[in-house]
């Protein structure tokens, strides 16, 4: 209830929620940089405030059409995790041997953006053809509705 009740007052009032992202963004790169991050109560506490804040920016994202292509890959996620695999992997092994990028987060970057890429259009591609088993649980591993009592009429 507390996560469900901060979305709703960042929805309400963004301003200043983007007003204590940017206060939280300084805190933490200062405490950071002092070399206090790493003393106990100090890194729970940035990781609590920390995930309080990714909260506060996926609640704006999701009220901005810009991020319509991130909440499409949110809603297939598992079609991502199925086949991310061959697209990255064949990114990644051509990068590497071409040696035309070596710079390690380029190519990160890439190989990312290719798996996530590859995914999407390997389902788009198998959807409509009997291939697309590939991405569609099978029917022995569905969970069935609970049944509801049946009513009984009074004698």
């Amino acid at each position: 209830p507390h996560v469900f009740a901060l979305v709703t007052r960042v929805l309400g009032k963004p301003g200043p929620a983007l007003a204590g992202l940017a206060v939280w963004a300084l805190i933490n790169g200062a405490l950071v940089l002092a070399g206090y991050a790493d003393r106990p109560f100090v890194s729970l506490t940035l990781g609590f405030v920390g995930a309080g804040a990714v909260v506060v920016v996926a609640a704006l994202m999701a009220q901005n059409d810009m991020f319509q292509p991130l909440r499409y890959c949110g809603q297939n996620s598992i079609v991502i995790y199925l086949a991310f695999f061959v697209p990255m992997a064949a990114t990644r092994v051509a990068l590497l041997k071409s040696g035309i990028i070596t710079d390690l987060g380029t190519i990160s970057l890439l190989v990312t953006a290719a798996g996530v890429i590859g995914a999407l259009a390997w389902y788009w591609v198998v959807r409509g053809t009997p291939l697309r088993f590939l991405f569609e649980r099978p029917a022995w591993a569905r969970l069935k509705p609970a049944r509801t009592p049946t009513m009984q009429p009074a004698e």
